[in-house]
Order: C-alpha cells, then sequence, then structure tokens
C-alpha cells in the first residue's frame, strides 16, 4: 500500500445545534479519514457533546464519523450525538478517543457529565480499535453491535509491549473501568455501556444487547477491571459485590489470561 506521509493533520470543527423555534433540521455530519504516518487531531463539538480523537504512529489509518442529529426529541432541546471510530496503529503508535456528554434533561434524567474513554498504545506491533459513543436527552451509551472489528472484537493488539486502557463515568461518582499492560495479543470486547446523571453505570452490558465483555490475552501483563459506585457495585458476571465504595480484580499473568464476562454496575 502506498502510504502518504503525515506529518500533521489538524482538524478543528465547531457544530451549532439547534435553537430558536426550530424543532429539526438536516443532519450535520464530519468525516475525517487517513492513511499514512504522523498525528491525526480532531474535536467535534455540537453544544450538546464533545468528542476528540488523537492517534500517533509510524503507521496509522482510519475513519471517524461524527453526526449531531438536529432532532431535538420531545422538544427537550438536546440533540441526538453520535461519535463513530475505526482505527489501525502499526509499528508503534497509540490512538485515544474521549467523548463527554454536555446536556441533559436534567429534570427527568439527572444532570449531565458522562463521559467514555478509551486508549490503546502499542511499542510495535498492530493495534485495531473499532467504538461507538451515542447520546441524547437522557443518556450517554456505546452501543458498538454491529460496529465491531473482524470476529466481534473492540480492541485487538500485538506487541512486545502494549496499554489498553477504557472507563466510562456518570460525574456523579459512579464508575467502571479496565487496565491493561503486557507482552503479546490482547482482545477486548466492550460491546455496550450504559451511564446517565441519575442511573450510574452499566460498564460491559445493556443497550438492549446480550452481554459481550470479555477479555483475552496471551504472553505476559497485568489486566484489571474497577467499579466505583455510591451505593453499589455489582460484578454480575462474577458473582461480586459491594455496598458502595471500589471494587475489583486485579489479575498478573504470565502465560495468557482470559475473563468471560467482566460487566459490572455501579450507582
Amino acid at each position: 500500500m502506498k502510504r502518504i506521509l503525515l506529518s500533521l493533520i489538524l482538524s478543528l470543527v465547531l457544530v451549532l445545534g439547534v435553537t430558536g423555534a426550530v424543532l429539526a433540521d438536516d443532519p450535520t455530519e464530519v468525516n475525517v479519514t487517513w492513511d499514512g504516518s504522523g498525528v491525526v487531531i480532531t474535536g467535534v463539538d455540537s453544544g450538546d457533546s464533545t468528542t476528540s480523537l488523537n492517534t500517533g504512529g509510524v503507521g496509522i489509518s482510519g475513519s471517524f464519523t461524527v453526526v449531531d442529529s438536529n432532532d431535538n426529541p420531545y422538544g427537550y432541546g438536546v440533540d441526538t450525538f453520535t461519535a463513530s471510530l475505526n482505527a489501525n496503529v502499526e509499528d508503534g503508535g497509540f490512538i485515544q478517543l474521549l467523548t463527554e456528554r454536555l446536556n441533559s434533561k436534567s429534570s427527568s434524567y439527572g444532570p449531565a457529565g458522562q463521559e467514555s474513554y478509551t486508549f490503546v498504545f502499542i511499542d510495535d506491533g498492530v493495534a485495531s480499535l473499532a467504538t461507538r459513543t451515542w447520546t441524547n436527552y437522557a443518556s450517554m451509551k456505546d452501543p458498538t453491535y454491529g460496529y465491531q472489528l473482524p470476529g466481534g472484537h473492540n480492541i485487538v493488539v500485538s506487541s512486545s509491549a502494549y496499554l489498553i486502557s477504557r472507563y466510562i463515568l456518570d460525574g456523579q461518582g459512579n464508575s467502571g473501568e479496565i487496565s491493561a499492560t503486557g507482552s503479546g495479543t490482547a482482545i477486548l470486547d466492550d460491546m455496550s455501556n450504559e451511564v446517565s446523571g441519575n442511573g450510574g453505570v452499566r460498564f460491559g452490558w445493556g443497550c438492549g444487547c446480550y452481554t459481550d465483555a470479555n477479555y483475552n490475552a496471551t504472553g505476559s501483563g497485568t489486566f484489571s477491571v474497577t467499579g466505583t459506585g455510591n451505593t453499589l457495585v455489582d460484578f454480575i458476571g462474577l458473582g461480586m459485590s459491594s455496598g458502595g465504595g471500589t471494587l475489583g480484580i486485579v489479575a498478573n499473568f504470565i502465560d495468557g489470561f482470559s475473563i468471560n464476562n467482566y460487566a459490572v454496575t455501579a450507582r
């Protein structure tokens, strides 16, 4: 494949939301694609949500699509927003995506302030990421069913040294988080997440889908999954819970590791 040298691509986009008496308009869509080496920095602010992508490395490729639906459902003054990312890195580099929910129908669904974050780093080898985040007047969700890497995966890495970080939080003290480091291969499935201002977080499950929340690695490394809740932390697939606080597991491995269901509720 012929590669185009990208010393720096900088894309900063402001998408204006609907105001006044207008209840709906055509969607506003931002599309960014890249294939080369260097750095891509892209930010989109709809007024109701914001998302920022940073990726860089020796060989990078991918596509990033952001849609402000301009739909104002039920006249609540909050548009539907979607950020979809499919990104690849070769021979060393990183991918980082942060989406923040800024606006909510707070009288019914609690305040805004939710976040969904993903970071992948490799020292060499290859890494691929596919994820999607959706927000509206009621909540933030990561509904990736049908928008995944081959095999139904969200993150796939192979490197002599890698780092994976994934979290969601509700802005009210409730969160779910994964951290993984190692040498070898790693596959993370995180098909569904849900988070809102008054409902806490569902990390690794929800969105009306079956639960697909697992991690499989070869080689050596460390994997941790943590839930923090004000009144409850419940690992539904691991059979452990607490009445609030922070609860998690840490696995140090030297010859592979797998966990079939790390899904957690925290509220």
